[in-house]
């Protein structure tokens, strides 16, 4: 996006200053809450009744995706992994949606979303396997690190461009309807996809088809360095629903009770009333990547107003007060999933690469003769020569 005057001033003044965070005053908002700030059943939504086993599989979830995090973002450092897409701050809204959805429905992937793939049971091993380019990827080496996707388990890849896959996954819902089948969608995009055309298409052609599916917009403040104030005239992303008759609701994005809840309930409307477009109000705590530098357009003490709302403290907050959790539980789970991860580093980064001719795959179902070509000249060229 090009740069305005006014945009160039304010990097001249120093970093921009986005909204204040207001999940403290989440009615006055419109946000809809069920945990205040320190993991108590306080907000406009009630408590939604999860069992022992999901709450603690949910926080375990949520554990597990910010030390990937922590790991990638080293591995990165240290010049192992090439690219990395941080998501610290941002885990309860892709792990609590993906709990409200079945195993047989279709997501759409955004890319800071692993708890997604784990949820839907693919192991620790291929998603290092993909983070690293290896074998074992389904992807076969040829997607960023962080954009992952199997459809053995239902989802799609997200893609570089943001927002370009919002009409396809509106269109997948739209071809279950006609199916007649129970199959509901949801995909997930950033703020800033808001902003491309896909993003209307797809809203505009499910007011009127009424597709089983939730387009889930993860407002995290800044779309790379472009705050909210710049991204939108609109009070709100998720009224953007009204222009195209689209039911839309806004929701705590640092809470996953929250987040569970009313995900879940635009799930179950689905098979009657179609669409409905979330906006999960949240902040992405760190880099947008780590080809990123964030100091140079937004000021610390947002983060550090932001990080008092972090899900992963609210949510343990809540299991302890529920009896479902304590120090030595906490304690043990750091130490576990950090031993998981090593393993899945150690063994990921000692598969081989793919083999190169493996980049002529799946373009078609049947390869052109050109393709074929292609890749004759390609294994001559590999061919050892005397």
């Amino acid at each position: 996006m090009a740069r305005t005057a006014k945009d160039t001033s304010r990097a001249k003044e120093g970093p921009a200053r986005s909204s204040v965070c207001p999940l403290g005053e989440a009615e006055a908002h419109g946000i809809l809450q069920v945990l205040d700030r320190e993991g108590n059943v306080s907000g406009t939504l009630p408590d939604p009744g999860l069992d022992e086993a999901t709450l603690v599989r949910l926080y375990e979830m949520l554990v597990l995706v910010r030390a990937i995090d922590e790991r990638g973002f080293k591995l990165q450092r240290s010049g192992r992994v090439e690219f990395w897409i941080p998501h610290r701050g941002l885990e309860a809204v892709h792990v609590a949606a993906t709990l409200a959805f079945a195993d047989s429905d279709w997501i759409f992937l955004g890319y800071r979303h692993p708890g997604c793939m784990l949820l839907r049971g693919v192991p620790l091993l291929q998603m290092f396997a993909q983070f690293f380019g290896r074998e074992g990827d389904p992807l076969k080496g040829r997607r960023l690190p962080t954009l992952m996707g199997d459809r053995r388990v239902n989802i799609v890849p997200m893609t570089t461009q943001v927002g370009s896959y919002i009409p396809h996954a509106a269109g997948a819902a739209w071809a279950a309807r006609l199916r007649g089948d129970d199959t509901r969608f949801l995909v997930f995009f950033g703020d800033g996809s808001t902003s491309r055309g896909e993003f209307h298409s797809a809203l505009n052609f499910s007011g009127v088809h009424r597709p089983p599916i939730v387009f889930l917009c993860e407002n995290n403040g800044w779309a790379v360095s472009t705050p909210t104030s710049t991204q939108t005239a609109t009070r709100t992303f998720a009224e953007k629903g009204d222009a195209y008759a689209i039911r839309n609701r806004r929701v705590d994005g640092n809470d996953p009770l929250a987040v569970y809840s009313v995900v879940k309930e635009a799930y179950d409307l689905c098979a009657s009333e179609g669409p409905s477009l979330i906006e999960a109000v949240t902040y992405r705590m760190g880099l947008h990547t780590t080809s990123d530098d964030p100091d140079l357009y937004r000021d610390r003490s947002d983060v550090a107003e932001w990080e008092q709302w972090d899900p992963l403290p609210r949510t343990r907050k809540y299991l302890e007060a529920r009896g479902f959790w304590d120090e030595a539980r906490e304690a043990a789970l750091w130490e576990r999933v950090r031993a998981e991860i090593a393993e899945a580093v150690t063994a990921a980064e000692a598969l081989p690469f793919p083999a190169p001719e493996t980049m002529f795959d799946d373009t078609f179902e049947t390869p052109t003769w050109l393709l074929e070509e292609q890749k004759r000249r390609l294994l001559d060229e590999l061919e050892p020569r005397e």
